[in-house]
């Protein structure tokens, strides 16, 4: 068993499918509540027009933004079952979320975009990959009287908890 973990999320946790392309059965998208007040929870990015043309164009030269246009270059295409960007269209390149967090030094992919006048503005939930059991989620969950194995079989699908025998 693989047990992914991360910070805080944003409400759900992700399916290891949607981030990692892997289809790992207990690591799918489950509810993770009493993280509001979470650390790092919620973050905002601005960058320039320009920096985020920059950013993007320094991986993909052939991405094609202008800056006359660039709001209408920018298109979330799909989202994930946690609520995180899975594909976003940029100019003539579409990229996976979690691509796009990396490049622009996001907090996680569960973000929005705005275009300001002199910025552009990301505004992201959650911290971290979001697969597997949130440590701000499970915290909540022991407060609240969650045993270790309840805390484990929530966010760990349908596993099994038992001793190893020698």
């Amino acid at each position: 068993m693989e047990p992914y973990y991360f910070s805080v999320s944003s409400g759900k946790t992700e399916d290891c499918l949607d981030v990692f392309s892997d289809n790992i059965p207990y690591l799918k998208s489950v509810n993770s509540s009493g993280e509001e007040g979470a650390y790092k929870r919620e973050s905002s990015v601005k960058v320039s027009y320009s920096e985020f043309i920059n950013k993007i164009s320094s991986k993909y030269t052939n991405c094609g933004l202008s800056m006359a246009n660039i709001k209408n270059q920018v298109q979330i295409k799909s989202k994930t079952k946690g609520g995180s960007i899975k594909e976003i269209a940029i100019g003539q390149v579409t990229l996976s979320g979690t691509e796009f967090r990396s490049i622009m030094g996001l907090n996680s992919a569960n973000f929005s975009i705005k275009f300001n006048d002199n910025n552009i503005e990301m505004d992201c939930s959650g911290y971290g990959h979001g697969v597997g059991m949130s440590q701000w989620g499970a915290n909540a969950m022991a407060k609240s009287g969650s045993s270790y194995k309840e805390i484990l079989k929530h966010y760990y699908t349908g596993v099994e908890i038992s001793k190893i025998s020698r």
